[in-house]
C-alpha cells in the first residue's frame, strides 16, 4: 500500500486538532492481515487505537489485488487470523465510539446538517447550509 505513517506524529496531530476543536470527529480505516503482520504488530495497532480514540473506524481484511506488490510478500496471514483480528478491531473501536457518543448526551452542540431526507435514514452530502443548526442529543431510543 506504500502509505508512510509516523504513529507518534499522527497522535500529536490529533492532540493539536482536538485542542483547536474539542468536538472534532475523526475517522480512519485500517487493514488487518497484511502480509508479514505479526501478533506484536496487531497488538500495537490495538494500543494505538486506545490512545488515538478515533470517533469512527472502518477496517478491512487484506486481500490480494491484481498487480499489487503485496501479493508476493512473505508472511501471508491465515484467513482465520484475519477474521479474528478484524473482529477485535471492530469490537474495540465500536466501544470507543459508543463512549464518545455517550459523552455527548445532554449537551447542546453546533452542527451542520448537509441534507435531511425526512425519513431518518442515511444522509448524503450535497451542500452545506449557510448557518449551522442547533440540535440537542436526546440519547438512544429502543
Amino acid at each position: 500500500m506504500k502509505r508512510p505513517a509516523n504513529q507518534v506524529k499522527v497522535l500529536e496531530r490529533l492532540r493539536v486538532w482536538r485542542d483547536i476543536c474539542p468536538d472534532i470527529a475523526i475517522r480512519s480505516s485500517f487493514v488487518v492481515g497484511f502480509p508479514g503482520e505479526t501478533d506484536a504488530d496487531f497488538d500495537y495497532l490495538l494500543d494505538w487505537l486506545d490512545e488515538a480514540q478515533l470517533d469512527r473506524v472502518g477496517a478491512f481484511r487484506f486481500e490480494p489485488v491484481q498487480g499489487a506488490a503485496a501479493n508476493v510478500l512473505p508472511g501471508a496471514v491465515p484467513e482465520d487470523v484475519k477474521e479474528e483480528r478484524y473482529a477485535r478491531v471492530m469490537e474495540k473501536t465500536a466501544a470507543i465510539s459508543a463512549a464518545k457518543l455517550q459523552a455527548k448526551i445532554g449537551r447542546t452542540l453546533d452542527v451542520i446538517i448537509d441534507l435531511a431526507d425526512g425519513e431518518g435514514g442515511e444522509r448524503e452530502i450535497e451542500a452545506a447550509p449557510p448557518h449551522p443548526t442547533r440540535l440537542r442529543s436526546q440519547g438512544a431510543t429502543s
